[in-house]
């Protein structure tokens, strides 16, 4: 099978499955918009298992580094209005500063990656709560699927692809 061809059906059959099972079983907790945007750092971070590696720890040190300036806006009076947007702004400043900064370090060398787990953390409402760790779970199992899309394709085009993306 041609990989365009290949890639098309896995991550169609696999899209149709996944969105059936989170939304029909699994949400709230599984939160099936981040799973996709995990699906597609996986393939940003060059696919396999370094690739996976990559997209989980780089999503998850998104959502948290992101889950610490909302803890510290909240402990340093910042807000929307005023002072508190300064401050704010100047705490999502240093956010994307730290991932970018990070990325030095070669598991987190995937800078949108990285900001897909913020991105995660705060269309999800920025919690603070249990539903933190569900956020996580979330990008965890977006980059699975990824991998899980890619090994299907690798098998009906009978090879192993360098790098395909959907």
């Amino acid at each position: 099978m041609k990989p365009i061809n290949a890639v098309s059906l896995s991550v169609g059959l696999l899209v149709t499955l996944w969105t059936f099972a989170t939304l029909g079983y699994l949400e709230p907790k599984v939160i099936t918009w981040i799973t996709f945007l995990t699906w597609a750092s996986f393939y940003t971070a060059g696919g396999g298992t370094a690739g996976l590696a990559k997209s989980i720890a780089c999503g998850v040190v998104g959502a948290l580094v992101s889950a610490a300036a909302v803890w510290l806006n909240g402990r340093l009076g910042g807000g929307t209005q005023g002072m508190g947007l300064l401050i704010f702004a100047l705490l999502l400043g240093a956010l994307g500063w730290v991932l970018c900064r990070i990325s030095q370090l070669a598991i987190l060398g995937v800078i949108p990656a990285s900001f897909i787990g913020a991105a995660s953390f705060f269309g999800a409402g920025a919690p603070l709560d249990q539903k933190l760790v569900w956020v996580l779970v979330s990008l965890v199992c977006g980059a699975a699927m990824g991998y899980l899309s890619q090994q299907l394709t690798q098998t009906l085009t009978g090879k192993a692809a360098a790098r395909s993306s959907p």
